[in-house]
C-alpha cells in the first residue's frame, strides 16, 4: 500500500474474485490450520463502539485448488534444489543497499542532509491536511464528516505554523507495532459508507524497534509527526522511546547481534517461564539480543519512561519460539515456509487490526529472511529482475511463457493495486499465495464475497466477473533474484 492516501474506488481493483467454499474444504480436506496464533490483538485500531467483523474461517479452500497444494511442503517438493542459497549474506547486504538506493520512500534516516527541513515540513504537514480536510469522507457511522470538524478538532493539533525553520530533531523507537496515521487523530474516515476495514487516514503499521526521526510534536503533546524508514506521518507519542542521540539510537537497531521473529508472532514475556505475556511482536520483527540460555533468549526491549525517554529493559522468548538468531538462509524452502506461516493470517489494510495487506504480506515474509524490501506494492514490483510488464488483458502468450520459467518463491506478480508471491505452474496453471481482502462473484453487479487473509489461489480463476481473471490482470512480473 502507498504512503499516500489511495481512493477506495481504485482500491477495490485490487480484489480478484476467487470462487471458494469452506464446506467443500471441510469436507475434503484434512489440511491443518496454519499456526497463526489466537493470541494477536486483532482489535487493536478500532475505534470506540466499533465491532470487529469475524473473521471467515480460515484457510479458506478455494475452488480450482487441491487441499494439498494449502501446505509448504506441496510446493516445496516441487523444486529441483529447494536449498540451495539463493544470495550469501555479502549478496543479501549489496541488494539491500542497491533496494535502498532505488527506492522513492525509503529513508535513511541516519544519513546527514537526507530529512527535510522545518519551511518542507510546514508545507508538508500543512498540504496533508488541506488534501484530507478537502475530500468527501464518512465515519464508522456512515455519517458524513463534516469540514469544521477538521477545523476545530485537528487543525489546531496539527499546528504545522510552529515548526520552526531550524528544527531540533529527536531520536526514537517505537515500543510497540503502532500506526502512522496521516493526521493525528484516532478517527477512521472512509470514502463510502460502511468500508470500516479501509480507513483513509490509515498510512501502514511500523514494527517494534523501528527506528524514526521526530520532525514535529502535535499542539497537545500526544502525537509526533516522523519519518520512520519507509513512510513518513503521525503516531502516538505514548509508543515512542526517546534516545540522546542520533548515533545511540543507531547502534541499538543495527546491533550485529539479534533475533528475528520468523513465526506469525511470538510471545515476549516478563519473566523467563513466560507467565506474563508482555507483547506479541510479528514476523520481520528484529529485537537486540542479550544471550540464549537454557532457559531461552533474553532480549533488549525499548520502555518509554515518564519523561519520554528510552529505559532499555531485559524480556524472555521460550526455546520452542518461532524465532532465529540473524537471518535465515535465503533458500526457496525457507521463503515458501515463512509465507505459509501466515496462511489464513488476518487481512489489514495498511496493518489495520494487526493485520497485512497484500504488500504487507509480502515486505513481513522476505523481510524476516533479511531482504529489505519496499513496504508499498508499486515499488516492490520494481526490484530485482524485471521479467515483463502488460497491459490490462493483453499479452497473454508473453505472460504464459515468462510464468513457465519463473522461479517460485521470488517472484512477485503485479496487479493494479495489488501483489502475489508465485508457487509454481500445475497442469498448465499458475499458482499463487497473496493476502486478498474479497472476491467478486458477479458479470453485472459489485456483489462480492469477504475473505480477508493469507490465501493460496491460482491465476485463472475470477474469469467469469467483469473485471477478468488473476491472469489477466496481472501487468508486471518481477524475480527478486
Amino acid at each position: 500500500m502507498s504512503r499516500f492516501i489511495v481512493f477506495f474506488s481504485l482500491l477495490i481493483f485490487l480484489f480478484p474474485p476467487l470462487t471458494w467454499s469452506q464446506q467443500e474444504f471441510q469436507a475434503k480436506s484434512s489440511v491443518a490450520r496454519a499456526s497463526v496464533s489466537s493470541n494477536v490483538n486483532y482489535t487493536e485500531g478500532l475505534a470506540p463502539g466499533e465491532k470487529l467483523p469475524a473473521l471467515p474461517a480460515g484457510p479458506l479452500f478455494l475452488t480450482g485448488t487441491m487441499p494439498e497444494q494449502l501446505t509448504a511442503d506441496y510446493w516445496i517438493n516441487r523444486l529441483p534444489e529447494p536449498d540451495r542459497s539463493l544470495k550469501m549474506p555479502e549478496q543479501l547486504r549489496f541488494f539491500n543497499q542497491e533496494i535502498r538506493s532505488m527506492t522513492r520512500e525509503r529513508t535513511d534516516i541516519f544519513e546527514p542532509g537526507i530529512l527535510p527541513n522545518g519551511t518542507q515540513i510546514r508545507n508538508i504537514i500543512k498540504m496533508e491536511y488541506e488534501t484530507i480536510s478537502g475530500r468527501k469522507l464518512f465515519d464508522i457511522e456512515d455519517v458524513y464528516i463534516p469540514k469544521k470538524f477538521f477545523e476545530v478538532a485537528i487543525k489546531p493539533i496539527v499546528d504545522w505554523e510552529s515548526v520552526p525553520n531550524k528544527m531540533t530533531l529527536k531520536w526514537g523507537a517505537a515500543t510497540r507495532a503502532t500506526s502512522v496515521r496521516a493526521l493525528p487523530t484516532n478517527v477512521k474516515m472512509l470514502e463510502e459508507k460502511g468500508d470500516i476495514e479501509f480507513d483513509q487516514l490509515q498510512f501502514t503499521l511500523i514494527k517494534l524497534w523501528t527506528p524514526v526521526a521526530i520532525l514535529h510534536t502535535s499542539q497537545d503533546g500526544k502525537w509526533y509527526y516522523v519519518q520512520a524508514p519507509y513512510v513518513r506521518g503521525w503516531v502516538k507519542s505514548k509508543y515512542i522511546a526517546l534516545f540522546p542521540t542520533r548515533k545511540a539510537l543507531r547502534e541499538k537497531v543495527q546491533s550485529k547481534k539479534f533475533l528475528v521473529v520468523t513465526g506469525e508472532s511470538v510471545s515476549v514475556c516478563s519473566d523467563p517461564a513466560c507467565r506474563v505475556e508482555f507483547q506479541r511482536p510479528t514476523m520481520g520483527t528484529i529485537l537486540p539480543l542479550i544471550q540464549k540460555n537454557e532457559a531461552g533468549y533474553v532480549v533488549e526491549m525499548p520502555i518509554r519512561a515518564k519523561a519520554g525517554t528510552a529505559l532499555l529493559k531485559n524480556y524472555y522468548i521460550q526455546l520452542e519460539s518461532d524465532v532465529h538468531i540473524g537471518f535465515p538462509s535465503f533458500t526457496q524452502r525457507n521463503i515458501i515456509r515463512q509465507a505459509f506461516k501466515l496462511l489464513a493470517a488476518r487481512y489489514g489494510w495498511g496493518g489495520m487490526y494487526n493485520g497485512r495487506d497484500c504488500s504487507g504480506f509480502t515486505h513481513d515474509v522476505f523481510l524476516s529472511l533479511g531482504m529489505d524490501l519496499p513496504r508499498d506494492s508499486d515499488q516492490q514490483t520494481l526490484i530485482g529482475t524485471q521479467r515483463g510488464y502488460f497491459r490490462l488483458g493483453e499479452n497473454a502468450a508473453a505472460k504464459t511463457a515468462i510464468l513457465k520459467s519463473a522461479t517460485p518463491g521470488i517472484t512477485l506478480l503485479k496487479m493494479p493495486m495489488h501483489m502475489m508471491l508465485y508457487l509454481g505452474e500445475v497442469d498448465g496453471r499458475f499458482f499463487v499465495i497473496h493476502s486478498t481482502w474479497a472476491e467478486r462473484v458477479s458479470m453485472t453487479s459489485d456483489e462480492k464475497n469477504r475473505i480477508n487473509q493469507v490465501v493460496v489461489s491460482d491465476l485463472s480463476l475470477n474469469g467469469r466477473s467483469y473485471l477478468g481473471s488473476l491472469f489477466d490482470r496481472t501487468i508486471g512480473i518481477n524475480e527478486l533474484d
